[in-house]
């Protein structure tokens, strides 16, 4: 009678969470990524849990195939140069129709000729997955999320109890956190499961709180602080939130377009990403708004060409090569395991290594820098608010020498939106008065 019971309340209302025209508008969203590039997870088998692969290579002619870091074991292999690496993952994994996999929801792995991939547990049955989630992990809305329900505008909030006690458990039997929703909707539809389209309900319940995620659609030039501080941005988040005491979800099929945007647009920066720079790329400008007033493309295109420029620039390169190369934050040591021999004689090295950044601020650099400010040129820097030009690097590189926003020093404003044109009028502004004051910080010992 219990597991009647939760099979009804699991499975009577999730096809009607969604309206008609809602669930056209989700499906022609999948439809659109898809075909931009987006892993298709038609005729895909699912896993849940941990999964186990072991890929041979030689790392003297090929790239690591998977993240060194999920490594737990290398081996040489005698008589060649080539080493088997076996990796442990966790997380949703699916056998796509192609025979690669798509690990964890983060990377793209495709077997070849004695290499292996091994799920812990057999393929999800789809039909009954929405039923077996809501029996691994029973949820009650009204009871276990009754602060939350509250926040909620009221004309939402009984489609959002009602989403909640069929998606959370969802989310909870298959560990997806918010991030991962997006991408995960998208596989899984093409997939087979029913409720995936629905499943969208839970991004726009997220999304509709979280103000950084909402702000770059409605106000997508924010002020620029290349002291990277951004001292006022609690007090703007909260002013929002005072401003918004109940949350207003976006459209099902907006917030799934919106989060998928935010989601491609960090793996086009990524090193080990599911989707290359490009394919990452189309499926951000398939997702940008109608008739895109945000200028997402354009963004999308300088992202894509900053992520072309190399990490670590030619040791001959001139200053603005080195701007262009310069990211926002230093990169993190990755394992390298190499191996050596003449086939009778087997060696195997460990270490970690991490490129230097591609700019250090040197104060012999002042004058060049100032000429660089309004330089539009892409660059590997890019923030909460996307790709970063040359001279807004060169402006983050004297915030370092002079101790503050160059801006302030010259008395100017600095809560504009940083546009091309506020830019120019800015760099303009501090070159003229650099003129007058460079004395100052050239010569000063």
């Amino acid at each position: 009678m219990l597991l009647a019971l939760l099979a009804a309340l699991c499975l009577g209302a999730p096809g009607d969470l969604l309206t008609p025209e809602e669930r056209k508008s989700v499906d022609a969203l999948i439809a659109a990524v898809v075909a931009a590039g987006f892993p298709d997870g038609a005729k895909a088998s699912v896993h849940s849990g941990k999964l186990a692969v072991s890929a041979t290579f030689d790392p003297q002619k090929e790239a690591v195939p998977l993240p060194s870091d999920a490594s737990t074991t290398q081996m040489t292999n005698p008589g060649t140069t080539k080493m088997t690496y076996g990796y442990a993952f966790q997380g949703l994994h699916l056998k796509l129709a192609d025979g690669s996999w798509v690990i964890s929801l983060a990377y793209r792995f495709k077997p070849r000729a004695g290499d292996s991939v091994t799920p812990e547990s057999p393929a999800l049955d789809l039909a009954g997955l929405t039923e077996a989630a809501c029996k691994a992990h029973p949820f009650h809305a009204e009871k276990d999320a009754a602060a939350w329900l509250e926040g909620v505008d009221p004309a939402h909030r009984v489609r959002a109890t009602q989403s909640m006690d069929v998606l959370v458990p969802i989310t909870r039997y298959l560990k997806l956190n918010a991030d991962a929703l997006g991408p995960a909707i998208v596989l899984l539809h093409r997939a087979g499961w029913a409720d995936a389209a629905a499943a969208s309900l839970s991004i726009a319940d997220q999304r509709a709180r979280q103000y950084w995620q909402l702000r770059p659609w409605t106000e997508p030039d924010p002020a620029f602080d290349p002291t990277g501080a951004y001292p006022k941005a609690k007090d703007e988040e909260q002013a929002w939130k005072k401003a918004h005491p109940l949350a207003v979800p976006e459209a099902p099929a907006v917030a799934l377009r919106r989060a998928l945007f935010r989601w491609c647009r960090a793996q086009i920066m990524a090193d080990d990403g599911l989707l290359a720079p490009e394919a990452a790329a189309a499926v951000c400008k398939a997702a940008v708004d109608p008739k895109d007033p945000q200028g997402n493309a354009a963004r999308t295109d300088a992202l894509l060409a900053g992520s072309k420029l190399p990490i670590t620039p030619a040791a001959n390169a001139d200053l603005a090569a080195r701007l262009q190369s310069w990211e926002a934050n230093p990169r993190k040591p990755k394992m390298l395991v190499s191996s050596g021999g003449d086939g009778a004689s087997l060696t195997m090295s460990t270490g970690f290594s991490a490129p230097a950044p591609a700019y250090a601020p040197k104060k012999e650099d002042l004058d060049a820098l100032v000429a660089l400010l309004a330089d539009e040129r892409p660059s590997r820097f890019w923030d909460f608010a996307g790709p970063r030009s040359v001279g807004d690097n060169a402006w983050r590189a004297l915030a370092k020498l002079l101790d503050a926003d160059p801006r302030k020093l010259a008395g100017q404003g600095t809560e504009k939106p940083w546009t091309a044109a506020e830019r120019k009028s800015a760099s303009a502004a501090f070159q003229r008065w650099w003129k007058d004051h460079r004395k100052d910080y050239v010569e000063k010992k």
